[in-house]
């Protein structure tokens, strides 16, 4: 999936959230907007002039052209809220992409053989064999629903990531953190994950990995983290180099693709190579929340 076609802009609210004073009371309605894609709700009878028309009652004058990123990918749904205060992301967690966890006897046409088909062996469930995990990518039905304010913000202290999604990427796969039910992600563990970093199980498709089919040592959009803060590729994107000035959580400020001249905060994928030189594996998410998490149910 080539996900640098999509358009990359601020998104105005005034094209996105739509606000509706007509009639009623205390009523609501969900909207489409064409002109973003971006599906919002109106209200109305809200206050004496009988809609929201008061700026305090909007959280935002326009929102990152990220989120548009993600109306534009397939497998993502984006709603953005009345008051136009959150924005709330759902996916069914498959992929938009190829990779061996599929079925190969599926209907999904994205089956691909492994790189080294003799190490990974085969993850079906009744015939499980090396260091593939057992189940296929067809077989799980999920849905992760994630909700996060349009503005994130910088918590008074980091907070630690636990096992399971802690983000959701634009290709509609979670984020997982470096670590597995019993310890790190290690050598054995990485020898059964795919070009993208992904593998199955618990009951899931996911990420522990630099996702290449999304992002390959560049400043691609990867995904957005459960604090509301979105991730990229391993790159800057005003310089192509590699940031210099990130934290432990590997963030910054700076110029991202889809905020124009305007700098904010945001992660990228680890630097340093993971497990041995020459490996090619980059942990997609290794640090603390710098935000505060938001459930991802």
């Amino acid at each position: 999936m080539n996900y640098s076609k999509y358009p990359r802009m601020l998104a105005s609210v005034s094209a996105i959230l739509i606000l509706s004073a007509c009639g009623g009371s205390g009523s609501s309605s969900n909207e489409s907007d064409t002109s973003s894609g971006i599906e919002t709700g109106t209200v109305s009878g809200a206050g004496d002039s009988g809609g929201v028309t008061t700026s305090s009652a909007i959280c935002v004058d326009s929102l990152s052209g990220a989120y548009l990123e993600f109306v534009a990918a397939p497998n993502v749904e984006a709603v953005l809220s009345s008051d136009g205060c959150t924005v709330s992301l759902e996916s069914d967690g498959k992929p938009d992409h190829t990779s061996p966890y599929w079925d190969p006897d599926g209907s999904s046409g994205l089956w691909v053989a492994h790189e080294n088909p003799e190490i990974f062996g085969n993850p079906d469930r009744e015939n499980h064999s090396g260091r593939a995990s057992p189940g296929f990518i067809d077989d799980y039905i999920n849905v992760f629903n994630l909700t996060v304010p349009v503005y994130a913000e910088k918590a008074a202290s980091p907070s630690s990531t636990s096992l399971g999604a802690i983000g959701i990427a634009l290709s509609g796969t979670p984020i997982f953190n470096d670590q597995e039910g019993n310890g790190d992600v290690g050598p054995g563990v990485a020898e059964g994950l795919d070009r993208n970093g992904a593998h199955t199980g618990p009951q899931t498709y996911h990420y522990h990995l630099e996702p290449k089919a999304i992002s390959e040592d560049n400043f691609n959009l990867v995904g957005i983290m459960a604090d509301g803060f979105f991730i990229y590729g391993r790159r800057e994107f005003t310089t192509g180099e590699y940031p210099t000035d990130l934290d432990q959580s590997n963030g910054h400020i700076g110029m991202t693709p889809e905020d124009g001249s305007e700098e904010v905060y945001h992660y990228h994928i680890d630097q340093d190579e993971y497990l041995t030189e020459g490996s090619g594996y980059y942990l997609l998410f290794p640090g603390d929340f710098q935000g505060t998490p938001n459930a991802i149910n």
